[in-house]
């Protein structure tokens, strides 16, 4: 096993069935075990699925979504698709570009989009015309790409092989590693909130990253971590509105929603699983203390975690086809279905009256 202590050193919501931008201690066993949706309110409380209308349509398949001011980024395998909603009744195809790997996540900051892309590593695209997307930068990473978080001007890779890859993007066009630091497990996701990243592995692992000092990042090092998540395969964060801080962390895996006290870095915390009614969630997006949840055959489930060790079901929406990511923007829905294989679509839905 690797040891954590080392000797040496816009207005939108998009699910996906079938990505924003830069978008303590816990009571242990009993609150740690996955709880039922049986333990929520029963379905005369739920949002009824009338309360999601669909808008529009897009016919793409999508293995990723995002929302950033108005746009849906849509990823299908190696090639990242925008398109426009200013009018989200008639969503536009803009541009497109094609990477020669896998894209495994994808963060969108300002007019770029940075692009984990499997053995590429990492990619960052201009975005500014998006009926013309270019390739300004790139670094190779050790080993598979699997997202990307960004912090100023420091971008942080999750590298499959060597953990969190650390990375000067300062220069867009001429992007420098600085250092990494190598997880216990297999990378699977970082995002960041203020001056922290979150990062998390396979098959147990959360830790959480002290970037407000760019002077150490050569010999970065977890202030915090915890190792009892159960095969976590994607992080989301909610944030305090007053300081952009992170508050509660959400794992997705291991048949469940498991969440996390984060408002101590030094001391993340497991509080409770939440398991979907699928019990296979496949992503989830947050909008501030709610949980929007690809949920696989159950379609896109909504879940409260204004109380993070009492997460409370309050809505869905069934699809006929699999729900496999989500993302979130205000008032609209995205959402993607149909199988990992071949074939699906984009759902645009608003949320509400």
């Amino acid at each position: 096993m690797r040891m954590y202590q080392r000797i040496a050193a816009a207005g939108f919501i998009v699910c996906v069935v079938g990505l924003p931008g830069v978008a303590a201690r816990a009571q242990a066993p009993a609150s740690t075990q996955p709880s039922s949706p049986s333990a929520a309110p029963g379905p005369s409380s739920l949002t009824s699925p009338s309360a999601f209308s669909l808008v529009s349509t897009i016919r793409a398949r999508a293995d990723l979504v995002e929302l950033h001011e108005g746009r849906v980024y849509v990823v299908d395998g190696k090639t990242l698709t925008i398109f426009d909603l200013s009018n989200a009744a008639a969503p536009v195809r803009q541009g497109a570009y094609t990477f020669p790997e896998k894209i495994w996540g994808i963060r969108v900051v300002g007019g770029r989009v940075f692009v984990a892309a499997d053995f590429f590593g990492l990619g960052i695209l201009d975005v500014s015309r998006p009926d013309a997307l270019s390739l300004i930068g790139s670094l190779k990473t050790p080993g598979q790409a699997k997202n990307v978080a960004v912090v100023g001007s420091t971008a942080l890779v999750a590298d499959h092989m060597t953990g969190v890859d650390i990375i000067d993007v300062s220069i867009v066009s001429a992007p420098a590693k600085r250092g990494s630091f190598f997880l216990e497990g297999y990378a699977r996701d970082v995002m960041a909130a203020g001056s922290f990243a979150y990062a998390i592995d396979a098959p147990a692992g959360l830790y959480v990253f002290d970037l407000s000092s760019t002077d150490k990042l050569d010999s970065l090092e977890p202030v915090g971590s915890d190792q009892s998540a159960t095969a976590p395969g994607s992080i989301e964060l909610v944030t305090k509105p007053t300081d952009g801080a992170a508050s509660t962390a959400v794992l997705v895996g291991g048949g469940a929603l498991q969440v996390y006290d984060v408002s101590n870095p030094k001391s993340p915390r497991k509080v409770t699983a939440f398991r979907t009614p699928s019990g296979r969630p496949t992503r989830a997006a947050l909008k501030a203390s709610t949980a929007y949840v690809a949920d696989g055959r159950e379609g896109l489930q909504v879940v409260d975690l204004s109380t993070p060790a009492a997460p409370r079901l309050i809505g869905s929406y069934p699809t006929a086809q699999p729900a496999r990511d989500v993302a979130v923007a205000g008032p609209l829905i995205a959402l993607s279905v149909g199988p990992p294989e071949a074939g699906g679509e984009v759902l645009i839905l608003h949320e509400g009256p």
